[in-house]
């Protein structure tokens, strides 16, 4: 009785031996300790020492450990211009807020159209580089193709939609891309409708926009997007 008591306590340690060793790789691995150095680690009871390596596993282990996780991936391009364009909802000619829009161009929100110079300003607040400077809605257009940019289908948040067949010409109108919706239609928020910056739920296509109410030729990609 008391020998095979003995043998079993003994094969218990050799198995506990074992997990604390297997433990200890672990911990090296992870923390870049040696693993000669690791072996030499104060030990813990087994039961512990193999919760621990279940955390680390399933990445619940320490504090420590997890302060290493990477952070949460920082907004895109697209994000950025959707919350500038959101930003604006609401803004109004009698409010002096409109003529940011049109810095450096000479105009006002009450003399000239500025849908163009509202698409603008959120790809410009949103950090994109050398976009197009036209007050032409159908201008922004023409400068997508010219930049290769300009497309008629698969529209995406953050692009800009434009009312009329491409052309620095006037009648047109151009808005911002903020969601696209599974049935097909958009949320777009545009500058100079009814005179202020406004929220719009359209078929895109039947949708129509500018003096001449043209319906949407295509869509602008942001650069770098």
């Amino acid at each position: 009785m008391h020998t095979n008591r003995h043998l079993t306590l003994a094969a218990f340690k050799q198995r506990a031996g074992r997990t604390v060793a297997v433990a200890a790789l672990a911990a090296a691995a992870l923390t870049g300790t040696g693993a000669a150095d690791a072996l030499t680690l104060p030990t813990a009871p087994a039961a512990a020492v193999t919760t621990d390596v279940a955390d680390l596993a399933t990445g619940a282990g320490s504090a420590e450990l997890r302060e290493g996780a990477a952070a949460p991936a920082a907004a895109t391009l697209r994000d950025r211009i959707v919350a500038a364009a959101r930003g604006q909802i609401g803004v109004t000619e009698s409010s002096s807020a409109c003529q940011k829009y049109l810095t450096g161009k000479g105009q006002t929100c009450r003399n000239t159209s500025w849908c163009a110079a509202f698409a603008e300003w959120t790809w410009r607040k949103a950090g994109v580089k050398n976009g197009p400077t036209t007050l032409l809605g159908r201008g922004v257009g023409k400068w997508g193709q010219e930049h290769h940019l300009f497309h008629t289908g698969s529209p995406k948040p953050g692009d800009l939609v434009v009312y009329g067949p491409p052309a620095y010409a006037r009648g047109g109108h151009v808005g911002v891309v903020v969601s696209v919706n599974r049935d097909g239609t958009l949320d777009t928020v545009e500058g100079n409708v009814s005179n202020k910056v406004t929220h719009r739920h359209i078929n895109p296509r039947t949708a129509t926009g500018g003096t001449k109410n043209w319906k949407i030729s295509g869509y602008v990609t942001p650069p770098g997007a």
